[in-house]
């Protein structure tokens, strides 16, 4: 298949905490992807960082 995301270590920081840790995905063309997960764990910022709202720091 052919991939429509690509993600490889990506870091993101608010501040001087560290709230993403070297996070790899790939999403392929035609898949779906379900992120959940405890309040805090980074799910909206990973969302953010993929649409640039967020500066990753790595990745």
């Amino acid at each position: 298949m052919t991939d429509a995301l690509v993600i490889s270590g990506l870091d993101c920081f608010y501040g001087e905490v560290q709230v993403l840790y070297g996070l790899d995905l790939v999403l392929n063309k035609g898949e779906v992807l379900c992120l959940f997960g405890r309040n805090g764990a980074g799910k909206t910022t990973t969302l953010k960082a993929i649409m640039g709202l967020v500066p990753a720091s790595a990745g």
